[in-house]
């Protein structure tokens, strides 16, 4: 037996922290190991649930006052993580641990990949969760501008300015321009929807950023592709798009929930058929063939985060697509299953499994702007605190200063 090993079964906690950060200084390449896998899941966790319960929306959402006759007494910290997290998550709600001694982020800026169709919801993912990260935690928030619909390829022109450059978003979806960029010294990466597959392309072409990303949180990532692309993209794949005079029909091909801008912004760079293509199966696969092994050799540490719902918590015009997907896997977060949603490498760590849908993980309420009389379009989950758990473990970890 391991020392980390006899520290995880006594719960020797304040042991166990300096010892995991220790070993992942010696060799990064520790982070193979299933103790050290096993302690980031739960110290993830834990942290989330201590982040959860500072938010009163977030345990009002997790009440359940009709099972409990009325009034739910739970403890707060039982109440979120059984609302919000799949499962060890609710058996974890009462472990006692140290809180993250952080100090904040000097050297480190944080690097968002966001999704397909970004800046095209009526909200912004993350939009209350990096002004928080900014303004409390002292965390630099840099975001890609990526393009909401072309392909990953194309894509890493827009992480690439924001890499080299500081060229992007700023933590309030101010666009930063070239006079006022700041490059960023060392990264590390949250990417979401559609942005890992964008990081993961820019990774195969640009190996050598491997020296200045320091760890890559996989949020709902959509690493392997979605079987709903599969559909989606033999359905359009022989039509022919005039963009500028179709764009209205064709977005709402793609979700009814979707905004359009009265000035578009970039509306010559849209590809949809290579979006769509880039998201598929076979066409992600084929690429994760090709590269998987090049990418756990740069020893960049991935933490997969992935999402879990149910038929009944999706909007209605999300159901069919929920349907499709419970034929190969029940915990599918609405858009993506369990195994696509992971990057499956030796230095990737599975931390949780959340209880919300793909856009609930990312967004705040779309009710009140386009809600089209559907339910499940709150939100409740509670991104400010997920972000914030992300922060903290990463510098536990010493992966960021």
């Amino acid at each position: 037996m391991t020392e980390l090993r006899k520290y995880l079964l006594a719960s020797d906690y304040p042991q166990i922290i300096p010892k995991v950060k220790s070993s992942l200084k010696e060799n990064i390449r520790n982070l193979k190991k299933h103790e050290i896998k096993e302690w980031c899941a739960k110290r993830w966790r834990n942290i989330f649930i201590n982040e959860a319960i500072k938010f009163p929306e977030a345990i009002e959402a997790a009440n359940h006052k009709k099972l409990f006759g009325g009034k739910d007494n739970r403890n707060p910290r039982q109440k979120v993580a059984s609302r919000f997290l799949r499962d060890e998550g609710p058996n974890e709600w009462n472990l006692e641990m140290p809180e993250v001694n952080f100090t904040g982020l000097k050297n480190t800026t944080l690097l968002f990949c966001p999704g397909f169709l970004s800046g095209l919801f009526p909200v912004m993912a993350f939009q209350d969760a990096f002004p928080y990260l900014e303004k409390h935690y002292n965390v630099r928030i840099l975001q890609s501008d990526s393009h909401p619909m072309r392909g990953c390829e194309a894509n890493t022109n827009d992480l690439l300015n924001a890499i080299e450059r500081g060229i992007g978003l700023d933590a309030n979806e101010n666009l930063i321009l070239e006079k006022d960029a700041i490059p960023p010294k060392d990264i590390f990466v949250i990417a979401y929807s559609k942005g890992m597959p964008d990081l993961l392309v820019l990774l195969s072409k640009r190996p050598d950023l491997k020296k200045r990303i320091r760890c890559i949180f996989n949020w709902a990532g959509a690493p392997g592709g979605t079987y709903l692309a599969d559909t989606l993209y033999d359905s359009i794949k022989d039509i022919n798009f005039n963009i500028k005079d179709e764009f209205d029909s064709l977005i709402k091909l793609i979700s009814p929930i979707i905004h359009v801008p009265h000035k578009i912004r970039r509306l010559s760079e849209y590809n949809v058929k290579a979006a769509i293509l880039d998201l598929t199966t076979y066409f992600r696969g084929e690429f994760l063939r090709e590269n998987l092994k090049k990418i756990d050799a740069l020893n960049i540490p991935v933490f997969n985060i992935t999402g879990s719902t149910t038929i009944t918590e999706v909007p209605y015009f999300q159901i069919q697509g929920v349907n499709e997907l419970n034929k190969y896997d029940a915990n599918n977060d609405m858009q993506v299953t369990q195994k696509h949603s992971k990057l499956h490498i030796p230095m990737a760590t599975d931390l949780a499994m959340l209880h919300a849908h793909h856009w609930d993980v990312a967004y705040n309420s779309f009710v009140g702007k386009l809600s089209f009389g559907s339910p499940n379009l709150e939100h409740h989950f509670p991104k400010t605190a997920g972000a914030v758990a992300m922060v903290k473990l990463a510098y536990e970890l010493g992966m960021i200063d």
